[in-house]
């Protein structure tokens, strides 16, 4: 079944992407428990629009099946959107493979099978997700390949087997009862595929069906009755998060400085990065900023000296545009960023040691030459004083 991402219609729109901001701030930036920062968007004129037939960023705002409002991208919900990742988690549909008793066969039960991004901006990420297995009997494949009935022009094909011939154990899928593979980078589709000869058909009374999706790595938790009581659906409602990667532009960071137009890092103090998976890049605040920058005036300038502070002399750390000093004061000497801040070694030592040196060579002279000599020494006594802590 072929999942329509990108069901949101648009009308009246220019013809190519345009760095435009969102209208005023009547734009809606949350739903539900969800935020929705730039460049994506509820409405006409409050998200970034990148040209015909691609909604990447448009957003709906409606109703789960629990009657609780959340984003959706077409008809898939989100979850999460982060502009400092360039990524977006969503709810993905496991495949279940069951045997069905009254035919005597095995029968897809989920209803989908396939899962198309390739008109949008969005891409698998291949660093959070993984391909995952459950089932004492269980082999399966993710592909793009004719294996899967469907053609892409980008085929891959991998997946895992899961066997209950060791014992199973919770928070473990490294082949009993649960398996796990990799996906490939620049995925932006792909279809389960079940292998035939291995079914449940022979223990269904044990385990009888056998499950597959491409879920976020660390979302994920096997459980021992999701091949023991079959679970694995109930538990999570059908779904588990999968997280997308997304790019700004399908172009180069070289190629899209080149128009200004709809050059998307629009915001001072952030910078253009090339996309690791597939074509396109992305924009992030520069160091020592943070903030969206998409968003004119959007990448912040971070107070270093608030929260965790980062010299090791209390008072010394100074802000500054994209970082931070930690200086010691003008009376002290010393490093304060790993060390201590001690008081300035003054000269007055020197110098009464000197006017010392002359009152002990002046014993023999007369009376009023000695009193000079010790007022000498009484005034830069003080005079240094007054220097050390005026």
């Amino acid at each position: 079944m072929l999942l329509a991402l990108l069901a949101v219609l648009a009308s009246a729109w220019p013809a190519v992407a345009s760095a435009s901001q969102p209208t005023g701030s009547t734009c809606q930036r949350r739903c539900g428990s969800v935020d929705i920062p730039y460049p994506f968007g509820v409405g006409r004129g409050c998200y970034r629009y990148t040209g015909e037939n691609d909604l990447t960023f448009g957003l709906t705002c409606n109703r789960t099946a629990s009657g609780a409002a959340a984003p959706f991208s077409g008809d898939i919900e989100v979850l999460s959107v982060s502009v400092a990742r360039g990524k977006a988690r969503v709810r993905n549909d496991i495949s279940a493979w069951c045997y069905n008793a009254t035919s005597g066969s095995m029968d897809d039960q989920s209803g989908t099978l396939w899962w198309d991004v390739s008109d949008s901006s969005f891409t698998l990420s291949d660093e959070d997700n993984r391909f995952t297995v459950v089932g004492c009997n269980s082999l399966a494949y993710v592909s793009s390949s004719e294996l899967s009935q469907f053609d892409t022009g980008s085929d891959y094909m991998t997946g895992c087997m899961a066997t209950c011939h060791g014992l199973l154990e919770n928070g473990s899928c490294a082949g009993m009862g649960c398996c796990q593979a990799a996906i490939p980078r620049g995925i932006n589709s792909y279809g389960v595929v079940f292998e035939d000869k291995f079914n449940t058909s022979q223990i269904r009374n044990v385990s009888r069906c056998s499950y597959a999706v491409l879920v976020e790595a660390s979302a994920f938790d096997f459980r021992t009755t999701y091949v023991t009581a079959g679970d694995f659906v109930e538990s999570t409602g059908g779904k588990v998060p999968l997280v997308y990667d997304w790019v700004v532009g399908k172009v180069t960071c070289r190629d899209a400085k080149r128009n200004s137009t709809s050059y998307a890092c629009v915001s001072g103090n952030s910078v253009c990065v090339d996309s690791r998976n597939g074509p396109g890049y992305l924009c992030n605040c520069s160091h020592g900023h943070q903030g969206n920058p998409y968003l004119q005036g959007g990448c912040r300038d971070i107070d270093e000296c608030e929260g965790v502070y980062p010299c090791s002399v209390p008072g010394t750390c100074i802000n500054t545009p994209g970082g931070f000093k930690c200086a010691c004061p003008d009376d002290k000497t010393g490093n304060a960023y790993t060390g201590t801040c001690e008081a300035k070694r003054s000269q007055l030592g020197v110098h009464i040691a000197i006017a010392w040196e002359e009152f002990t060579e002046a014993r023999g002279e007369d009376k009023m030459e000695l009193e000079e000599i010790i007022s000498g020494v009484m005034v830069q006594a003080l005079r240094w004083r007054e220097l050390l802590y005026p």
